[in-house]
Formats: structure tokens, C-alpha cells, sequence
């Protein structure tokens, strides 16, 4: 029998390559597609309006509609992009999780994320400075969306390196300005998912948005805001169970 497929959508300054531990431990259960979206993988993408997030949202729908899956998942940044995606166009989406969605707008460090031209300043100097110098205030950086700072891994500073700053800082503006509240999706079942010790989208965002969508909540209690770093198998259990719940993919 044909396995489910399930999309996995990044989040800021993330590239695909932290969510293949993930992808590789659901591969018994799901048919693992990774998005990637434009400017976030690639430096040097440069196009007008790169990193509006409804762009992103037009690009995802257009994503979905090709790959057909059964399942979306958006974290963070991801997780707004597919929320914006799933109110503007009619997809056939049977299920999408969000998991640690800055919602309706991202509070924490707004003040910074506003600030488009001083944002994109520091992303450049993070990627031309000696690694000897910028990793350390990478990392330090990177410590607000992890619950451990034993977690920091070398890819933080990976992605922020192979980011495109003028994308990334328009996309924090946006996630800072925010969006529209929403209604339950009428053709899309949602979960929720959120962590106890999240700085960047706390549980209350999630309990909003869980309520707007009448969804059902899910609280991972020993982790920040990365939580496929901090709590990889509890979440993979957790989305390997929902597999469990889907209907046969046509063949």
C-alpha cells in the first residue's frame, strides 16, 4: 500500500536541511517531500518582492496543488505562509498541522524585525565577518528559539550564512505586521502544535490560533521554538500517528 505523503514547510533563517532528520524518521510511515522556499537556500535569488509572505503563500499553494499531499506542515514562518495560503486559495489539502506559528503577528524582538534595513545590516555582517567573530553572536542569537542552549548546532550559523538578508529581513517585517485572524477551514482538518518554553511564538499565539481554527492543541513541554531539535522523536511520534489516521492514498 502506498504511503501518505506529508510536506514539510521551514521556518526563518531555516534552510530544508533542518528538517531531514525529521523527514528521515518519518520515512516509514509518510512519502517526505521538504519545501523550499525562494531566498532561503539560495543567497543569491533576488526578485522584486522576494520574501513577502504572500508570495510565499501563492508559491506554496501552487506547491501543494502540484505535489497533492496528504498532509502539510508549517513551522513557524512556514506555518504562517501555510496558513495565508490555505484562506486565499481553494486547495485540496485534507490536513495541515501548524507547529509554533507566530500568530496573528510575532511579538517577541518586533521592535528589531520592523526595522527591515537594520535587520538586513546585521544578516550581512553575520554572513562577511570572520566565523570567528559572527558565530559567536549567531549563536547567541539562536539560543532565544531553543529551551537548551546545548542544542545549538553548527547549522544555525549554516542557514544564516546561506540566507538571503533582504528576504529574510522582509519576511520578519511581515511576520511583525502580521495577518488577519481566521476562521476554521472548511476543506482542511487542522492540529496545532506548540511548546511550553517558546519565546518567539508562545503558547498563548497557539491557543489563539487553535481557537480561531476550533482546532485541537498540542503542547511539547520540554522544548523552545525549534522543537524538531529539541523534541525530534516525541514530534516525529506524534506525526507518525496522525499517519495512522489517514485515509489510503490513491494509487
Amino acid at each position: 500500500m502506498q504511503k501518505p505523503k506529508i510536506l514539510l514547510i521551514h521556518g526563518w533563517l531555516h534552510s530544508r536541511a533542518r528538517y531531514e532528520p525529521l523527514a528521515e524518521a518519518l520515512a516509514d510511515s509518510y512519502r517526505v517531500s521538504l519545501a523550499s522556499l525562494p531566498g532561503y537556500d539560495d543567497k543569491a535569488y533576488v526578485r522584486a518582492g522576494g520574501g513577502h509572505l504572500n508570495l510565499y503563500a501563492r508559491h506554496l499553494a501552487r506547491t501543494i496543488a502540484a505535489e497533492k499531499p496528504a498532509v502539510a506542515v508549517g513551522f513557524s514562518m512556514g506555518g504562517q505562509i501555510l496558513l495565508r495560503a490555505l484562506t486565499r486559495y481553494p486547495l485540496a489539502l485534507p490536513w495541515a498541522v501548524f507547529s509554533n506559528v507566530p500568530y496573528p503577528a510575532l511579538t517577541f524582538g518586533q521592535l528589531l524585525a520592523r526595522r527591515r534595513r537594520l535587520l538586513r545590516l546585521g544578516l550581512r555582517l553575520a554572513q562577511t565577518a570572520p566565523e570567528a567573530l559572527a558565530k559567536p553572536v549567531v549563536n547567541h542569537c539562536a539560543a532565544y528559539t531553543v529551551y537548551r542552549p546545548d542544542c545549538i548546532d553548527d547549522l544555525f550559523y549554516r542557514d544564516v550564512c546561506g540566507v538571503n538578508a533582504a528576504v529574510a529581513a522582509r519576511s520578519a517585517r511581515e511576520m511583525a505586521k502580521g495577518m488577519p485572524r481566521v476562521k476554521p477551514l472548511a476543506a482542511t482538518a487542522s492540529l496545532v502544535t506548540t511548546c511550553s518554553h517558546d519565546r518567539l511564538a508562545p503558547p498563548a499565539a497557539a491557543r489563539c490560533l487553535a481557537g480561531d481554527l476550533r482546532a485541537p492543541l498540542v503542547n511539547f513541554p520540554a522544548a523552545g521554538h525549534t522543537v524538531v531539535l529539541e523534541a525530534l522523536e516525541d514530534y516525529a511520534a506524534f506525526l507518525r500517528l496522525l499517519a495512522g489516521h489517514l485515509p489510503a492514498p490513491n494509487p
